[in-house]
């Protein structure tokens, strides 16, 4: 997980938006001025592949 402050000046919103395709969740507590929260995807374990 990883979580970054962001500033975007277009952006006049408070609220909470998650983003699926990159998998972000943003946080506007204030206009302008938040932060995002990104889950990575879990790597592959080796030899699980499928099943034979």
């Amino acid at each position: 997980m990883k979580i970054r402050p962001i500033f975007a000046w277009y952006d006049l919103w408070v609220g909470a938006f998650y983003d699926r395709a990159k998998r972000r969740l943003y946080v506007f507590p204030v206009p302008m001025f938040g932060f995002y929260v990104e889950r990575r995807t879990p790597a592959p374990i080796e030899g699980e592949v499928g099943s034979d």
